[in-house]
Formats: C-alpha cells, structure tokens, sequence
C-alpha cells in the first residue's frame, strides 16, 4: 500500500475479496469490484496480496507426509512423466490427519535431483516425521537423515487410488485453480505466487469464521516491506522458499 494514490478502503476490499472466495479472484474480477481504471493495477494488487500470503519461518510440516511432484503446463508432444518437457515442476507436501488432509505445502522447483528435494523436504518437514513417496531415486536422502520413509510403488500397488492421494487431489485442485480462475493461463514466473495464494487458502478452509482469513492477510501485509513492480513483473520472490 505504499504510495498508494486510490483509497485504502479500496485496499481493504480488495483484502475481503481475495481471502473470501472460494476460488480467489482474478485481475479482470478485481477491476471490475473495484471500479479500476486498469487492469495492471489490479494485476499488481493481486500480486502484492500474493506476497504475502507465506509467512517467513511459519511452522513446519509433522506427522505422516506425503510427498510427491507434478507438472503444470499445456499439452506438449513427446515423453510424459518426469521426463517430460516444456512443463513447471511442483513438489507437494501434504499432512495425513488419519482420513482427513492436514496442512500442505507447495514448491516451484527447476529440476527432479535429489539436491532439490532434499532441500525442500528439509525446509517444510520436521525432523523425525514419516515422509511417504514413490520409488523414485531422488528420495534416498530421507534414508540418510532423520526422517522414516514409507515408499508406496503404483506398479507394486493393487489398490491405486491408495498411492498418495492427498498430493494428487492438490495436484488436481491446483490445476481447477489455474484453469477455473486464469482460465489455464500462467507465466511460469509467477507460478510460484498462484500456489502461495492456494497454500494460503487451503490451509485455513476449515475456519469456521471467514473473518480470520481477511485478519490473517491484513496482519500479513501490514508487517510486509515495500515491493516494486519491477521485482513483481520479473518473478522475485519475497524470500526463498527452498532455505531455513
């Protein structure tokens, strides 16, 4: 809000709107509530609001962890799975409440190595929890550390709706999310601030007074430092997600 040349009920409104739909509002929506001149200007709003959905050193992830990567991106030819090209690279970890969801967490990450997933594990899951995966090699590391790993293999699963179903309904409402709200269009850049919005969301639907989400996001930006528009067009995160 900093320099700010419209009203800051104008800000305020725009706070309700973000945290209180059930699918977030897009930049059209927003300049249209608002009666805005531009559509930049409710772009960058969204933006600055995105920012501060992710709280700097909020508490890590415990218990039983599913992990897992999935891609987000349009049809492209040639090799799918994690080989696949042209795609943006997620890594989910989502908390297991016996039958329910818990807490979820989600990375923009550039590659599969087990460098990057041992980074982001070590960031968003407390030590001595049980971390459950695929097969995949990149998650040795959790044998090296204190961590306990369930490795559950779709090939050697009968049941496969059982092979980590929380990352995968993320995985499913992230995408409703892009397509439903964005209509399925993205900067890969700014990835990372759509699924800070959904984290965000997801983690307080269970609030039983929609009030505390808006409360939430007020504290959140009135604690924020300054962000320009330069580091918002060109993706600069407010603080690295993949370090302690």
């Amino acid at each position: 809000m900093h320099g700010t040349k419209k009203p800051l009920m104008f800000w305020f409104k725009a706070m309700w709107w973000f945290t209180t739909r059930k699918s977030g509002v897009n930049a059209i929506n927003l300049k249209d509530l608002l009666g805005l001149g531009s559509y930049q200007t409710a772009w960058l709003w969204l933006h600055k609001l995105r920012r501060c959905t992710i709280r700097q050193g909020r508490e890590q992830l415990s218990g039983d962890v599913e992990v897992d990567e999935f891609v987000i991106g349009g049809q492209q030819p040639g090799k799918r799975g994690r080989g696949a090209n042209g795609k943006t690279i997620v890594v989910a970890a989502v908390e297991k409440e016996e039958k329910r969801l818990g807490r979820i967490r989600m990375q923009v990450v550039p590659d599969y190595s087990g460098d990057t997933l041992k980074q982001m594990v070590m960031t968003n899951v407390s030590y001595g929890s049980t971390v459950m995966t695929d097969g995949w090699k990149g998650y040795s590391f959790l044998d090296e550390n204190s961590y306990a790993q369930v490795k559950i293999v779709a090939s050697k699963t009968a049941d496969k709706q059982s092979v980590l179903p929380g990352v995968h309904l993320g995985a499913s409402l992230v995408k409703r999310l892009i397509i439903g709200t964005f209509q399925g269009r993205f900067d890969p850049k700014h990835l990372q601030s759509y699924l800070d919005e959904y984290v965000f969301r997801f983690n307080r639907r269970r609030s039983l007074n929609i009030g505390k989400k808006f409360m939430r996001i007020a504290e959140q930006v009135t604690a924020s430092t300054k962000t320009t528009y330069k580091q918002i067009k060109a993706g600069t995160p407010p603080f690295s997600l993949l370090s302690n």
